[in-house]
């Protein structure tokens, strides 16, 4: 990786920030549809606790949710902007593809921190195996940045662009779902850790093949007229 190459990915990340820095609207909308999903729950669970299995499908589906519906709109914009054909002049596209993952992961991380500890304590949740709990979360949020981003570069071709995200986004995010809440329910419970241990692996293993093939996918999509 050379210096070049390394400085405009950065460059294509720095545009996103100060896009959103300016807007705010991919992260307000993430944080109000998540913290709204957790208030939801916390007020369906009121007076009881929920038990391990289900906080961690809650907790999950709460973040899918954020980054789907928010992330999605990564290139939308930038064919409604009409800055689409100015990238694809003057950018590679595997400088486009990481500069926009690594926004992706950035926003996503801020969301995922808030809502985790937003969750934790609305729903009263103890935690018995906090680092598994972490570690899980930033796989997951990882593989999901990487998968958005190229999910994102697909659905913007298309004329139904609010129904394709999800169709396109979520059979490819299933079997990180399915990894996150078991680790996720190992943590919480404190149960079955190596298990939990091989799912947290499983997540950075999902986020591995994701951007081993993702960034090959993208340059294919993005030579598209």
């Amino acid at each position: 990786m050379n210096s070049s190459w390394f400085e405009e990915a950065v460059g294509v990340a720095r545009k996103e920030w100060t896009a959103e820095l300016r807007d705010t609207s991919a992260l307000m909308t993430s944080l109000v549809l998540s913290l709204g999903t957790v208030f939801t729950l916390a007020l369906a669970f009121y007076g009881r606790r929920a038990e391990p299995p289900a906080a961690a499908g809650m907790l999950w589906v709460a973040l899918l949710f954020a980054g789907v519906s928010s992330l999605t709109r990564t290139f939308v914009a930038e064919d409604e902007q009409g800055t689409g054909d100015l990238l694809r002049l003057w950018s590679r596209p595997s400088v486009v593809f990481w500069g926009k993952a690594v926004y992706a992961f950035a926003l996503m991380s801020v969301v995922a921190t808030v809502v985790t500890l937003s969750f934790i304590m609305f729903m009263s949740l103890p935690v018995a195996v906090p680092a598994m709990l972490f570690f899980s979360l930033a796989g997951g949020v990882a593989a999901l940045s990487g998968t958005v981003t190229l999910t994102s570069s697909i659905i913007s071709r298309g004329a139904n662009r609010s129904n394709l995200s999800g169709v396109v986004s979520l059979p490819l995010l299933l079997p990180l779902l399915a990894l996150g809440v078991a680790a996720g329910r190992s943590a919480i419970e404190g149960s079955r850790i190596a298990e939990g241990w091989q799912a947290c692996a499983g997540t950075w293993l999902y986020t591995l093949v994701v951007f081993a093939v993702a960034p090959h996918l993208f340059a294919a999509i993005w030579r598209e007229p």
